[in-house]
């Protein structure tokens, strides 16, 4: 390497020290890459020096989003190079796999129920139940009545119809669809482009499907003692594709299982269309922690369930089960 570049590295490290680094859980989705995106903004425009930065690489629906309408995503970083940090839709120390130091976060936002918020003892924390942790950045614009970009628009709206099932999952609250409504006045999108966004999370031909569900796979969550991760996938036609390659994800699942050394692992396929849950699991114990959780009964290897569910709010109800036993 060249003394010029040597010198052009170590200024752009020192840069960095003086900003605060916006970050999200390892791989983050659209909730985790918008708010990222988002929220450096915010800072910036209110005296903050702050840069957005990934761990890893984002969900292929925050990838579509940011090459549809052209929008930068943010490099992959190295929190090492940063003296504080931001968390946004992630509370967990556990999801970002070693990669931020604790004591360097000063700031929390997210939407979750669980989370190690001892962890962090010198972050504020604002951790509140809505629809989408992009609900509570953009309120941070609103309220202080501070200029948000077209793009940060763009992809806050994105996160929250994302995350809210297009305000059809249980998640969702009120100031999820206020937010929504000036977001869509800045955006300038159509009422309708839910649709997009849900066809484009829907494509899951040939090798797609494998990648999308090792895409779900950041980190295993251990509770009760218990190894255990759940995939989650949120898309149109998940019937059709239980029927036409069930074996396949079986298939998948048997082999993340073998391979991380799992105690439990399941899919959750999320029916936008229809609204239904279809969980998917092959093995006796996981089938019997779902049908004693929702008084379901697997015949084969999948069961459907009326109404839709996400992964953020079966994590409690998992806890609470294993935790009685």
């Amino acid at each position: 390497m060249s003394v010029f570049r040597s010198q052009e590295l170590l200024a752009a490290c020192v840069l960095n020290m003086e900003k605060v680094l916006i970050t999200s859980y390892i791989n983050p989705d659209m909730d985790g890459t918008a708010c990222a995106i988002a929220y450096a903004e915010f800072l910036n425009q209110t005296g903050t020096p702050a840069v957005a930065g990934l761990l890893g690489s984002p969900h292929e629906e925050a990838q579509y989003v940011t090459d549809r309408f052209g929008i930068t995503l943010p490099l992959i970083v190295d929190a090492d190079n940063f003296d504080k940090v931001v968390l946004v839709d992630v509370s967990e120390l556990f999801l970002l796999n070693g990669k931020v130091a604790a004591d360097k976060v000063i700031e929390i936002i997210d939407h979750r129920l669980i989370g190690q918020l001892d962890d962090f003892k010198n972050a504020k924390k604002q951790i509140e139940l809505v629809g989408s942790a992009a609900t509570l950045v953009a309120e941070r614009f609103l309220q202080n009545q501070i200029a948000m970009s077209r793009n940060s628009a763009i992809l806050l709206l994105s996160a929250i119809v994302s995350n809210t099932l297009n305000f059809k999952g249980s998640v969702t609250t009120q100031r999820d669809k206020n937010v929504a409504d000036e977001l869509f006045k800045i955006s300038e999108l159509p009422r309708d482009y839910f649709r997009e966004l849900f066809a484009a999370k829907s494509d899951l031909t040939g090798e797609k499907l494998k990648a999308a569900l090792l895409a779900e796979i950041t980190s295993t969550r251990i509770i009760a003692g218990k190894r255990m991760v759940m995939p989650q996938l949120e898309i149109i036609g998940a019937e059709k594709l239980i029927a036409d390659r069930l074996s396949e994800i079986i298939s998948i699942l048997q082999e993340i299982k073998n391979q991380d050394q799992l105690d439990f692992i399941f899919l959750n396929l999320v029916d936008l269309e229809n609204g239904r849950n279809y969980f998917v699991a092959s093995d006796d114990n996981t089938k019997n922690l779902i049908e004693h959780m929702f008084g379901l009964h697997f015949v084969g290897d999948y069961v459907v369930r009326d109404g839709l569910i996400l992964r953020k709010q079966i994590w409690p109800m998992i806890k609470s089960q294993l935790e009685m036993v």
